[in-house]
């Protein structure tokens, strides 16, 4: 053997354990808070120090991974790093959250470019629904032996993020884990909603347009392949009562029926549409109280971004306001308008996307941030970042940000 064929071989091996070391950390991302959910129960208590620990050593891997392979990683770093660090100036704020929410997409997306593909997310996907559909069941099936493993209320009281003296909806559940006035998918099944690997519903719902949306782009030729992946997603988002993840499998549909007729441009402009729109809703509808239907929602997202001064929407003020509702009312205040522009564009313009799939895939990224900024900011998660970003990365192709006419083929 030839140096020249040993190098190459050593070469094809350290790309399969990257492939393998990359879907790995997507997982564990996926599934850490459940651990130390145990851990915190049966083990040590667990405080906010030991997240933050965890999410970094995955991120810090997967940027030492992407570092190691990617020049154009460190050219949006270039951008990126300084225009948050004066934002950060600015505004006399250490919001080190910013920075990291910034970055996952950045990195999940080039861990994807760099050491996956169309395969490794098929694998990646395949096992995920597998866990979350084994942690669901075990959760809906067996729920005292499951919130005595896996105490969900208390684990987010220890690591602070709900108040200790707040009850949840139910015994040891997370405080949406139950639905008081009713679930509206299959209403016979009772209030309890799953929460599985996740902890809570929300990404639970997240989750499920998300492998929805890559089932039906890579297993579309395959019917009964796509038949059961698409009826485990379903359960686990009826078991959840996920309403608006099913609300997005709808709308993946028609994202990837109108996708030819799309252009980056008019992916561009929307989210600064969809702000108008929600502030002028609030605006209709002054004095209004908000409900939890997703017009509810809606309401509250345009009065929380109304609460915005221009210092604040510029990302140059601290709010105290708190925006957990209104994912757009917390990029505007983290990164401001400008701020906002210049992420936003770095994927629609400069993520490639060359053929059918991957610009498919691509509109469904920028739609699904859209839609759920309304309401929330549980895109900005890892649990389900990590996934969402890694599948971008690993279905895009070419150089351009679209393909270059109307019509095309894969």
């Amino acid at each position: 053997m030839t140096d020249a064929v040993a190098a190459s071989h050593r070469a094809a091996g350290m790309d399969f354990d990257g492939a393998r070391v990359a879907r790995l950390i997507v997982i564990a991302a996926l599934v850490f808070n459940l651990i130390l959910s145990f851990v915190n129960a049966s083990v040590m208590r667990i405080g906010a120090s030991h997240v933050i620990a965890v999410e970094l050593v995955l991120l810090g891997i997967a940027t030492a991974m992407v570092a190691s392979r990617s020049v154009a990683f460190y050219a949006v770093s270039v951008l990126v790093l300084p225009m948050l660090i004066l934002l950060l100036v600015l505004r006399y704020q250490l919001d080190a959250k910013a920075i990291r929410d910034a970055f996952i997409p950045i990195v999940f997306f080039f861990l994807g470019r760099h050491f996956g593909s169309p395969e490794s997310g098929d694998r990646v996907v395949l096992a995920a629904i597998l866990v979350v559909v084994a942690g669901a069941l075990f959760e809906w099936l067996f729920l005292d032996t499951y919130l005595k493993y896996f105490d969900v209320l208390g684990y987010y009281q220890a690591r602070g993020s709900v108040d200790a003296s707040v009850g949840g909806d139910g015994p040891g559940l997370f405080i949406s884990g139950l639905r008081f006035e009713g679930r509206t998918l299959l209403p016979f099944l009772g209030e309890h909603r799953v929460s599985s690997v996740f902890l809570e519903p929300v990404s639970l719902g997240n989750f499920g347009a998300i492998a929805f949306a890559w089932v039906l782009l890579r297993d579309h030729g395959h019917i009964w392949r796509l038949v059961i992946k698409v009826l485990l997603i379903a359960m686990v988002l009826v078991l959840g009562d996920a309403r608006f993840g099913l609300y997005l499998c709808g709308v993946v549909l028609l994202v990837y029926m109108v996708s030819p007729l799309v252009r980056p441009t008019m992916v561009f402009v929307l989210p600064f549409l969809i702000v108008i729109a929600l502030v002028t809703y609030a605006g209709a509808m002054a004095g209004a109280p908000w409900d939890n239907t997703i017009m509810g929602r809606f309401l509250l997202s345009g009065q929380l971004l109304s609460t915005l001064d221009i210092s604040q929407a510029l990302g140059i003020k601290v709010s105290a306001v708190d925006f957990d509702d209104s994912g757009y009312s917390y990029v505007l205040s983290r990164y401001g308008i400008v701020g906002a522009a210049v992420l936003w564009g770095l994927y629609v313009y400069g993520a490639p996307a060359e053929t059918a799939s991957s610009w498919r895939y691509k509109l469904f990224v920028c739609v699904y941030l859209v839609l759920l900024l309304s309401i929330s900011t549980s895109t900005v998660t890892i649990k389900t970042a990590a996934l969402l970003w890694y599948l971008a990365g690993c279905v895009a192709t070419g150089v351009a940000s679209a393909p270059q006419v109307l019509r095309f083929r894969d």
